[in-house]
C-alpha cells in the first residue's frame, strides 16, 4: 500500500507584521497535534509546521511546498489568507496535493473557503477523519485519535498543551467562539488522561479550553480528580486553565483546584468597567467586584493572569487611560498579559452591531482583525486612537508606575505566592512591554517598517508578495481579503457568509 505524505500547518501572521520566529510564544498551538492524531501512522508520513515558532512556511522552509500528498491548515481567525497564499505554492509544486482547511479562519468564510480548498471543515478535528476517508481511503485514518506530540517540536519538555473541553457556555457579544454557533461540549476524563499520557511528563499543562470550568460541575470534579491522580503519579507538578469570573463564584473551587496542582489561572476580565461589560453580554463579570474576586484567587495561592480589551466605539481616550492609570496603581491586582481593541469578528453579534451602526471602517481587511489594528470607528479621533494602540498597548506613559506597582504587589502576595509563581507574576509584566522580543529576542534586531495601526491604510505583510513564480491561476490568492468597500459596505463577495447570524441560530436551539 501506497504511504502518503501529510503536513499539517498552523498558518499565522505575526501582530508585528514581519517575518518572525516567536520561538518562545506561550500558550502556542494545540489543533496540529490534535490533527495529525487523524492520520494512520502505519501508512502515513506526517509532518507538522507550526508558523508561530517556525515562521512563514514559504521562507523558512520552502523544501516542505514540493512534499506532501496532502496538506491540513488551520488557524485563527486572521489567517484566511494564509492559507490562500500556501495553497497558492503547494499546488503549483504539486497540482495534485489535496487541501483541507479548518478552524476559526474556515469557520468565519465557510461558504467562500470552498473556492480556494478541496475541502472545507467547520467542525471539531474529529471531522478530519471523514475526510481523510473520502480523500485517500478508510485505511488511512486512525482507529484511535492519539495526539501527536512527538511531531511538534515546538513544544518542548517543561510546558505540555491539551484541552479538556471545547466552546463555553457564556454568550459574549464579541467572542469569535460565540459566533460558532456550538454549544459547550466536553469530551470527557478519558480523552483528557489519553492527552496527558501520550505528552509524557511535564513540569506544567496549559489547558486551551475556552472555558475550563464550564456548565456542568460533576464534570468539573471528575478531572480535578483525574488531575490529582495523574500529579500523584508524575505527569506534571503544575496546570494552567482559561476560566471565567464564574469559576470564582463558589469558594470551593480555588480549594480543589490548588489541591489538584493550579499554578495560574487566565481570566476574560476583559475591563472594570461594569457598564461597557453589559453592553458586550459579558454581565457574569459584573456580578461581584472583580477586584474582590481577583484578591480572593490571588489569596488561594493561585496567580491570576488576565487582558483588556479596548472599545473605542463606546469608551474614548479618556476612559482608557483611567483604566490603565487604576491598573497601573493598584498594588491588589497582577499586570494584564495584553491590551487589545475590540475585533469585529465575523458573524458575532458585536460585528453585526458595528455594521449596522456604520462603524467598521472602510477597506478593512480580514487580516486587520487583530489586536493591534484600529478597524473600528472611535469615538476620538482616528489618529489619536491610531496612536494610543501603537504605544498604549505595551504601557508607553505608564511603564514607570506599572514597574512601581509590580514591585508593590509581589511584596503584597509574597506570602500567598510560591517563588515560580512571582517569577511567572515578573515575567508577566515585563513581556507586556516588549512582547516579541520575549517570544524571540532576535526580533529586536528586526526593522520594523512603520505602520498606520488603521485598517483602511495600513501595510500588509510581505509575504502578500509572492516569493517565487505562480501558477497564473493562483495570482489572486494574494489580495487580501477585504471584509468592507471603499465606502464601508460589506464586500458583495463575502456577503453571504458575513450576514450569517449563526449565533441566532444556536440561541434559538437552545
Amino acid at each position: 500500500m501506497t504511504r502518503k505524505r501529510i503536513l499539517v500547518v498552523n498558518c499565522y501572521f505575526p501582530e508585528l507584521r514581519e517575518p518572525l520566529r516567536l520561538v518562545n510564544e506561550v500558550p502556542n498551538a494545540l489543533a496540529p497535534v490534535l490533527l495529525a492524531g487523524a492520520f494512520a501512522r502505519e501508512r502515513c508520513d506526517i509532518r507538522l509546521h507550526n508558523e508561530v515558532s517556525g515562521g512563514f512556511l514559504e521562507l523558512f522552509a520552502p523544501a516542505l511546498l514540493a512534499w506532501p500528498d496532502l496538506v491540513v491548515f488551520t488557524g485563527l481567525t486572521t489567517t484566511f489568507d494564509r492559507m490562500r497564499q500556501l495553497t497558492a505554492y503547494l499546488r503549483t509544486a504539486n497540482p495534485a496535493v489535496v487541501t483541507v482547511a479548518g478552524g476559526l479562519a474556515i469557520r468565519a468564510l465557510p461558504r467562500h473557503a470552498r473556492r480556494f480548498f478541496d475541502y472545507v471543515c467547520t467542525g471539531d478535528v474529529e471531522e478530519l477523519r471523514d475526510v481523510i476517508a473520502d480523500a485517500l481511503g478508510p485505511e488511512y485514518v486512525a482507529d484511535e485519535m492519539v495526539p501527536r506530540y512527538d511531531l511538534a517540536d515546538w513544544i518542548g519538555r517543561w510546558i505540555g498543551y491539551a484541552e479538556s473541553s471545547r466552546g463555553c457556555n457564556f454568550r459574549c457579544s464579541f467572542c469569535c467562539v460565540t459566533a460558532d454557533g456550538r454549544r459547550y461540549h466536553a469530551p470527557g476524563v478519558d480523552e483528557l488522561r489519553r492527552q496527558i499520557v501520550a505528552m509524557g511528563r511535564r513540569e506544567l499543562i496549559l489547558f486551551g479550553d475556552n472555558q475550563f470550568y464550564g456548565q456542568d460541575r460533576q464534570y468539573f470534579l471528575d478531572r480535578l480528580a483525574l488531575l490529582r491522580e495523574l500529579r500523584a503519579a508524575g505527569y506534571f507538578k503544575y496546570w494552567h486553565a482559561f476560566v471565567t469570573d464564574s469559576f470564582f463564584w463558589n469558594d470551593e473551587n480555588l480549594e480543589l483546584a490548588r489541591a489538584a496542582g493550579c499554578f495560574s489561572l487566565f481570566v476574560g476580565v476583559e475591563s472594570f468597567d461594569e457598564g461597557w461589560l453589559r453592553r458586550v453580554n459579558k454581565a457574569q463579570n459584573s456580578r461581584y467586584s472583580q477586584v474582590d474576586l481577583i484578591r480572593k484567587c490571588l489569596r488561594a495561592g493561585i496567580l491570576f493572569q488576565y487582558g483588556l480589551v479596548f472599545d473605542p466605539t463606546e469608551r474614548t481616550l479618556a476612559d482608557m487611560h483611567r483604566e490603565l492609570a487604576f491598573i497601573c496603581d493598584n498594588a491588589d491586582i497582577p499586570a494584564p498579559n495584553f491590551i487589545f481593541m475590540a475585533i469585529p469578528f465575523p458573524a458575532t453579534p458585536f460585528f453585526h452591531d458595528r455594521l449596522a451602526r456604520g462603524l467598521i471602517l472602510p477597506n478593512t481587511k480580514l487580516r486587520d482583525l487583530e489586536a493591534s489594528t484600529l478597524s473600528l470607528r472611535p469615538l476620538d479621533g482616528i489618529d489619536e486612537v491610531a496612536r494610543f494602540i501603537g504605544t498604549a498597548k505595551n504601557l508607553a506613559g505608564y511603564r514607570a508606575r506599572h514597574l512601581r506597582r509590580q514591585a508593590r504587589f509581589l511584596w503584597r502576595y509574597r506570602r500567598a505566592l510560591s517563588a515560580p509563581q512571582s517569577v511567572a507574576s515578573l515575567g508577566t509584566a515585563l513581556s507586556i512591554l516588549a512582547p516579541a522580543a520575549v517570544s524571540n529576542p532576535a526580533t529586536l534586531l528586526v526593522r520594523k517598517r512603520p505602520r498606520t495601526h488603521v485598517s483602511t491604510t495600513d501595510r500588509l505583510d510581505c509575504v502578500y508578495r509572492p516569493v517565487r513564480r505562480l501558477a497564473a491561476a493562483f495570482a489572486g490568492h494574494f489580495e487580501p481579503t477585504m471584509i468592507t468597500d471603499a465606502a464601508g459596505a460589506v464586500n458583495e463577495e463575502l456577503a453571504e457568509d458575513l450576514l450569517a447570524t449563526r449565533y441566532l441560530q444556536r440561541a434559538a436551539v437552545e
